[in-house]
């Protein structure tokens, strides 16, 4: 087998899940900050490598907006709104499209649609590092302290739901790979 096709076949999934992330966690945290009219936010200096990590390699992960941000609710319900619009996009395109199984279409699709759905459903716990967190917890995001701890409970999430047993279909979203037929 030549060398090439040796890491293709070993990195997997990772070809797959990394840019699927990286859609979702970049445009999502540009929709916020321009729906919130924050011209100075970049989001890539923005980014949650802790939130990357985990959407790429479990597909289950804290938003990541949860920072020291003007009107944390504001951002929270347009960051749930954009992956509801991401959600109608990737259904839309599957259903429409129709993607042959096994495909790297339907791959892409199946990761989009699961890290989507994951995001979404995940960030509504009212804990950090959860986004809807960032609700309770805004007049304390201003310290330092509050930072790392969201930072430690974001590690803990990513080895956490590393474990299967945690997941179930309605919390990757494999429920909506299955009705689209595309895995």
């Amino acid at each position: 087998m030549p060398p090439i096709a040796q890491l293709f076949e070993q990195a997997g999934d990772l070809l797959i899940t990394v840019p699927s992330a990286l859609t979702v966690l970049l445009s999502r945290e540009w929709f916020c900050a321009r729906m919130a009219g924050d011209s100075e936010s970049n989001p890539i200096s923005d980014f949650s490598l802790i939130s990357f990590a985990s959407l790429s390699l479990n597909g289950i992960a804290p938003g990541g907006l949860l920072r020291d941000r003007a009107m944390p609710l504001l951002r929270f319900m347009h960051g749930q709104l954009w992956l509801i619009i991401l959600l109608t996009i990737g259904i839309a395109y599957a259903a429409i499209k129709g993607p042959v199984p096994e495909s790297f279409s339907a791959r892409f699709s199946a990761a989009f649609l699961k890290q989507s759905w994951a995001l979404f459903l995940i960030n509504w716990i009212p804990l950090p590092p959860f986004d809807a967190a960032s609700v309770y917890f805004a007049p304390f995001m201003q310290w330092k302290m509050f930072d790392l701890l969201n930072g430690m409970l974001g590690i803990l999430v990513l080895v956490a739901f590393s474990y299967g047993f945690w997941r179930s279909d309605t919390l990757t979203g494999n429920f909506l790979v299955h009705w689209l037929k595309i895995a």
